[in-house]
């Protein structure tokens, strides 16, 4: 076994997250990277990387004459991401290093990715302010986060019960408002324009309810939340759930949405998956 250097909140997650997660996640990673048609020799910054999934396939699409740095504020999700990089013997120079989402060192860059990361952010505005001045003249940024909302989502019924069961536990949403409108204007405020918003789903699927829960508590966003109530908490919420699911053997299969919206400085020229050549709106 060895140590865990306690960060932040997803250092705990980090191996469970890579185990019970990213393989559920990798097709939306994916479509990221389709969407924003990143060509052979950029450079692409990779944000709030985790264990990597983004990483090494945006190392792959730009091939020896490119490169990647990959950041991430967990030193355990950057150990992993090293790991995996090193592992596949990529010919791209990959960089990890552990920093805040707001870190553009080796900028100007072509490319500036976060999956599943813009929620976390507290000073959101600052870092996709600096993302901005970090991009070279046709770059783009690519995010891909939760959303819309479903109510019939499993996350966000574990969410309402552990609500109703313990109100006075903070916890935040992993999702942001990702309407259309609310995008462009989030893009507006940070200096670019919204050039691709589009939403994609993909099929999750739990043989049994209770495994759901426990990666949930253990490997992902509610790890925080795991540790402060403790076990005998969290299971008053879990059977809460189980109730609602239809029992803990209740087996899971749902899609949720997740928003990819793409954006670039006004007056650039940027290759999308769709369009070859499309022209940033300059007002």
């Amino acid at each position: 076994m060895y140590a865990v250097r306690v960060g932040t909140p997803w250092d705990l997650a980090a191996v469970g997250y890579l185990e019970e997660w990213v393989p559920r996640f990798v097709p939306y990673h994916a479509d990221l990277i389709r969407e924003l048609a990143i060509a052979e020799g950029a450079s692409v910054l990779v944000t709030s990387a985790g264990p990597g999934s983004e990483v090494i396939a945006a190392a792959r699409t730009v091939g020896p004459n490119g490169r990647v740095r990959a950041t991430d504020a967990s030193p355990e999700m950057i150990r992993i991401c090293k790991e995996d990089v090193d592992r596949a013997a990529l010919l791209t120079p990959v960089t990890c290093a552990v920093a805040d989402a707001s870190d553009t060192t080796g900028a100007p860059w072509d490319e500036i990715i976060c999956a599943f990361g813009l929620w976390q952010l507290e000073d959101r505005a600052q870092v996709l302010s600096a993302w901005a001045s970090a991009l070279s003249p046709n770059g783009k940024v690519g995010i891909l986060t939760w959303g819309p909302p479903d109510n019939e989502d499993p996350s966000q019924v574990l969410a309402e019960c552990l609500q109703e069961l313990e109100p006075s536990v903070p916890f935040r949403q992993h999702r942001i408002n990702a309407e259309r409108d609310r995008m462009a204007q989030m893009w507006k405020a940070a200096g670019l324009s919204m050039v691709r918003h589009t939403i994609v789903r993909h099929t999750l699927n739990f043989e049994r309810a209770e495994l759901f829960v426990r990666a949930m508590s253990h490997a992902g966003t509610w790890r925080k939340v795991f540790e402060d109530i403790g076990q005998v908490r969290m299971d008053r919420v879990a059977a809460r759930f189980y109730e609602r699911m239809g029992g803990p053997e209740e087996a899971l299969s749902f899609q949720p949405a997740a928003t990819i919206s793409i954006a670039a400085l006004p007056g650039a020229e940027v290759v999308l998956h769709h369009r070859p050549s499309t022209s940033v709106p300059v007002a």
